[in-house]
């Protein structure tokens, strides 16, 4: 009996564990879509009143700006090539958040922190180093992949904590949006940033990629509904690119059945 019980859990285990090896891209596109626009949802703001006004005031709908910090893995195991595509994913992330809150002086605005040891890790570029999508976008493409010898996860997120203290903006949503590809074994546990960031009211949310990250430090660093799973750097560039194409205007399907034509 005993013999069974042990041929069970260990079919269970296998089973959970095939079942969780495999991403859906679709899900992780609308997953990404669904977090991204919750956070850039529209909140009704009652307009100053003048001085001496004395007529009604309306609400109006105000999309918030985000202090968007991107935590990018850069250690030996991702890969050049990989490392590539992270960026593109990054980059694709950037201008989800241009079509809902333009980046800009007064806008949104985006850094990045590199990190793979802990003397590696370092702010690439901070909020209001560059105010244009295009610049932001260009600046991602130009960093270069580290190649370090170890995931110092928890450092890193030490020092986004400093750059959103030191640099954050009152008034815009600060968002820290790690991808990793593997477990932190250098510098403090993540945990205890990640949770500090989330008391001072910051949204944390990491990616998972590949098979060696830790489920259970991923939830401890993401913020519940903000923890992601994807089975490799090119199936996350392509969820990204599928949520921003969900995050597009688009024609009713009987949009061009309603018009009515006149030949000239």
């Amino acid at each position: 009996m005993q013999t069974m019980k042990a041929f069970v859990v260990l079919v269970a285990v296998f089973a959970i564990e095939q079942a969780s090896a495999a991403v859906n891209t679709n899900t992780l596109a609308r997953a990404l879509h669904n977090k991204l626009s919750s956070l850039l949802k529209p909140e009704l703001v009652f307009p100053p009143v003048p001085p001496g006004g004395n007529f009604k005031v309306l609400p109006k709908p105000v999309t918030p700006k985000l202090d968007f910090l991107l935590v990018l893995d850069s250690s030996g195991s991702i890969t050049a090539k990989h490392f590539e595509a992270a960026k593109d994913a990054c980059e694709i992330l950037v201008d989800y958040i241009h079509g809902q809150s333009p980046f800009g002086m007064y806008g949104s605005r985006a850094g990045l922190i590199e990190y793979s040891t802990q003397s590696k890790t370092h702010v690439e570029f901070s909020f209001g180093d560059y105010n244009t999508v295009s610049s932001i976008k260009s600046r991602i493409n130009q960093v270069n992949f580290d190649n370090g010898g170890a995931t110092a996860t928890g450092p890193a997120l030490q020092l986004a904590k400093t750059e959103l203290d030191v640099k954050g903006r009152p008034g815009n949503v600060g968002v820290v949006w790690v991808i990793t590809d593997g477990k932190s074994n250098s510098g403090v546990k993540p945990k205890i940033p990640a949770d500090i960031l989330r008391a001072n009211g910051v949204t944390v949310c990491v990616v998972g990629v590949g098979n060696s990250v830790n489920a259970v430090e991923l939830n401890q660093i993401g913020d519940s509904g903000c923890v992601y799973r994807a089975d490799s750097f090119a199936q996350l560039k392509t969820a990204a690119r599928m949520a921003y194409n969900l995050s597009q205007p688009r024609l009713s399907s009987g949009f061009f059945n309603n018009l009515s034509f006149k030949r000239v």
